[in-house]
Formats: structure tokens, C-alpha cells, sequence
């Protein structure tokens, strides 16, 4: 039988006991041998014999199963079975939250071998692996603001209320940004806010760049000079409608091989988490996940 360890959160805002039940029991009939692993507030563990790394939960669950993996992550196929707040990497690669269907599904694509999986090179923001997106500015304010407690309860939309409470305390504060594009050209800009999405989508169904992929090899920086509350108002709602960001909300959308801040700047909202540590650079960590689909 396969080897899976099953990683999950039971702290995420929609993880549920009986679900987890339910998909241990799916994966089980589909001839996988299941480890149900439960991250603790140190990170994800993992067994270290497995064939396959399950994740039940969140991008940021999948972020501290990619750190755990270290130096393995390109080496050990993983999956998402989603269950975490917003569940971009999931979302982008179309992994289903039925039990039966994911299990049947992971199965088939497990048959059918890495040909046609997705490769997805990894990129890291220091040593802290970035699986689908990363924010300074207003939006990694709001993050920092966000109530474990209220996520728990209302799951995403703690992050909409935790956004309302920023508008009375609206942070700016300039820095400057340096980088490499993909077609090799050095560029340095001052912003105000700044996105970096590794993944298509950010903050649910919404795109803030065409060529935003997890297989791609390249992250998309989306900066405002000025992060005003109508630049970012507007920023939302050219997201939320599919327009182009650059011309509704004067964004500048580069595709990006390396990106690098002048100044250690926080906080740092890293796959919808709060991170309270900083780093000054985004840059690819020579490795590329597997994602078995």
C-alpha cells in the first residue's frame, strides 16, 4: 500500500473531526496507509517514511509542511485536501472537498505518475518557503489584526473585519523595492504596498495578474506608490470584478525572479498568516513541489 501522512490542522477555521474521519476512511478504501499527523503551534511533523504528504488544512498548513520537509520538499509528492480559511493553492489546482471525490480522484492521479502532476518551483521570502502569496502594506495590517478566535467562528471573513478596523488606523509607509524580471532586467520602484503572488489566485477567486501560476517559474509583484485607502479600494474591487489592476487601481505588475526590500519592513502577511520575523529578500530556493493531481 501507498504510505500517506495525513497532515491537518485542528485549529483551522473550518477543520471539523468528522470530516477528518470521513477522509481517513476515503483515502483508506483507495489503498492508501494513512498517518494522521496534527500540526502543534511549533509546525507540521511528519513521518519520514511516506510516499505521499497529504495536507488537511490551509495554505499556511502547507507552508509549515514544506518548511518541515526542508531540503526534501522537491523529493516528496504532496496534495491538499482542503479545509483551511481560503485555500488558494487547493483552489488553483482544483482539489475537491468531498472526501470520496478526493480520494478517488488522488488515487487516479497517483496511477497515472508525475507526468501529470504539476511541478511548481518553490520560492522563499529568506528561509520562510512562500506556497501562494505575500503582502506588505495595508493587507498584512489587517492580517496582523486578525482575531484567532473570530477566524475560528467566521473563518474568511475575520480578515473583512479585521479590515474595517484598519480604516481607522491606515498605515503608510514607503519603501524601496529592487528586483530582477524574468527577461532579466534590473528595475528599483518605491512603494507603498506591495503583493507577491506564487500562486494564480490571491484572497480567494481573484487574479491580480494573468501570468500568475504555481507552475510557473517566476512570482508576480504587484506594488502601489501610494497605498491611499482608495488606491487599495480600488485595488479590491478590480480584483473582485477581473479588471486590470494597472489601469483601475495604477498598480505596477511585474513578473519577477527576484525581489528585494531596502529596510527589514513588517509585519509581513505570508500565505494569510501574520509573520512577526522579516527578511529582505524573495529569491527561488532551487527546488520545485510536486503537487499529485
Amino acid at each position: 500500500m501507498t504510505a500517506l501522512d495525513l497532515v491537518y490542522n485542528p485549529v483551522s477555521g473550518s477543520f471539523s473531526a468528522k470530516h477528518l474521519e470521513n477522509l481517513v476512511a476515503a483515502l483508506e478504501a483507495e489503498e492508501f496507509s494513512v498517518t494522521p499527523m496534527p500540526t502543534t503551534a511549533e509546525g507540521a511533523e511528519l513521518s519520514g517514511t511516506a510516499d505521499i504528504v497529504c495536507v488537511h488544512g490551509g495554505d499556511g498548513t502547507l507552508r509549515d509542511v514544506v518548511r518541515a520537509l526542508g531540503d526534501k520538499a522537491g523529493d516528496v509528492p504532496l496534495c491538499v485536501a482542503p479545509s483551511g480559511t481560503i485555500n488558494l493553492v487547493a483552489r488553483e489546482l482544483g482539489y475537491s472537498r468531498k472526501p470520496r471525490n478526493f480520494a478517488r480522484e488522488l488515487a487516479e492521479a497517483w496511477k497515472r505518475g508525475e507526468e501529470s502532476w504539476v511541478a511548481a518551483p518553490l520560492y522563499r521570502l529568506g528561509e520562510m518557503p512562500i506556497v501562494s502569496c505575500l503582502s506588505i502594506g495595508p493587507d498584512s495590517h489587517a492580517v496582523a489584526r486578525v482575531s484567532g478566535k473570530l477566524k475560528k467562528r467566521i473563518g474568511r471573513y475575520a480578515y473583512v473585519a479585521a479590515m474595517m478596523q484598519q480604516m481607522r488606523e491606515w498605515p503608510r509607509a514607503p519603501m524601496k523595492v529592487r528586483g530582477t524580471t524574468t527577461e532579466g532586467e534590473d528595475f528599483a520602484d518605491e512603494a507603498e504596498a506591495v503583493i507577491v503572488s506564487n500562486a494564480a489566485l490571491y484572497a480567494g477567486p481573484f487574479r491580480l495578474s494573468p501570468e500568475a501560476a504555481l507552475h510557473a517559474d517566476s512570482v508576480e509583484l504587484i506594488s502601489v506608490d501610494e497605498s491611499t485607502r482608495l488606491r487599495i479600494t480600488l485595488l479590491s474591487i478590480a480584483a473582485m470584478l477581473g479588471l486590470p489592476v494597472e489601469r483601475f487601481a495604477k498598480a505596477r505588475v511585474r513578473s519577477c525572479r527576484r525581489i528585494e526590500f531596502d529596510r527589514c519592513v513588517t509585519p509581513v502577511q505570508v500565505d494569510g498568516d501574520h509573520m512577526p520575523d522579516c527578511a529582505y529578500a524573495i529569491a527561488p530556493a532551487g527546488l520545485s513541489l510536486r503537487y499529485v493531481v
